[in-house]
């Protein structure tokens, strides 16, 4: 008896789960079309506001050199940079089929330099600061990212050696301008006359050479000699002098005991549209002084 009893039910069982598989109304039984797709994974954007170290002793102009930067838990941790604006990039600089460099990011970099300004409180470059226009690495890129990530970092000088900080930059160049250049004392090579760099000191201490200004050249190829570079940059930046010092072009010009010395942007920052180059009253033959010689005119220094 339970042999029948179980030969006949489960065929009524099997038909009851049949009935029960039935398709749903506004469905065609085929599954595989049913599912909403998966949307494609997307690259994160680099979040605003974030700090980074960096294992780079000098900052270069080339992203590949400053992938190398870590993020910290937060900007109050000892770091190198700071990410002030993310954004998206445009035009022929979006479409290419690699990141990005050289003239193809000269307006991404402009957009950098305009935020920073905001952020700053005035011109990055009348500052101790290095701007760094970042893209997506070519992995990245190829993963469809197209963001522009716009950094700032301290530096010690136009070397551009990192600072390590433990605050942000934010109005650094406001009010009382702790991160502006002021003056400097010269560092030479071992042969006395090759000039390499400068350590930054109040005017109040001793040094022998004061920023007077930023001069920008003209659209024109990145100056790669000496000869290039006194066309291209000097005359700019000894109106920049003469002004500041309290002379004429030609006064300074003669001058016996201050001249002009500038310090040019890499090519790669030139070919971006940073045609900038930082101005600076330079003493002569090893003098020093312990006061601003702005103003001091054509007397003795």
């Amino acid at each position: 008896m339970a042999r029948k009893l179980i030969s006949v039910l489960v065929p009524v069982l099997a038909l009851a789960l049949l009935a029960g598989c039935g398709a749903p109304a506004g469905t065609d039984k085929d599954l595989t079309d049913d599912w909403a797709m998966l949307a494609a994974p997307k690259i994160p954007l680099p979040p605003v506001g974030a700090c980074y170290t960096t294992t780079v002793d000098y900052f270069a102009t080339d992203s590949t050199t400053l992938f190398s930067f870590k993020p910290v838990d937060s900007c109050t941790v000892a770091h190198a940079s700071e990410t002030f604006f993310v954004g998206d990039l445009t035009g022929s600089a979006a479409t290419g089929t690699a990141p990005p460099k050289g003239v193809a990011l000269k307006d991404g970099w402009a957009k950098c330099a305009s935020e920073a300004e905001k952020f700053l409180g005035g011109d990055y470059h009348d500052g101790r600061l290095e701007l760094i226009a970042l893209v997506p690495s070519s992995t990245q890129w190829s993963g469809g990212a197209r963001y522009l990530r716009c950094d700032l970092a301290e530096v010690v000088s136009d070397g551009d050696k990192p600072v390590s900080r433990t605050s942000s930059l934010k109005d650094g160049l406001k009010g009382d301008k702790p991160l502006a250049l002021t003056c400097a004392m010269e560092v030479y090579d071992t042969d006395g006359k090759t000039w390499l760099d400068f350590n930054p000191t109040p005017c109040t201490s001793t040094h022998n050479m004061e920023y007077v200004g930023t001069y920008t050249s003209t659209d024109r190829p990145f100056p790669s000699n000496s000869d290039e570079r006194k066309t291209a940059i000097r005359p700019g930046c000894e109106a920049l002098g003469a002004k500041y010092l309290g002379m004429t072009t030609s006064q300074l010009t003669n001058h016996q005991q201050v001249g002009i010395g500038f310090w040019v942007v890499d090519e790669e920052s030139w070919n971006r549209g940073n045609r900038a180059a930082r101005c600076y009253a330079m003493l002569f033959d090893k003098k020093t002084v312990t006061r601003t010689i702005k103003g001091v005119g054509t007397g003795t220094i």
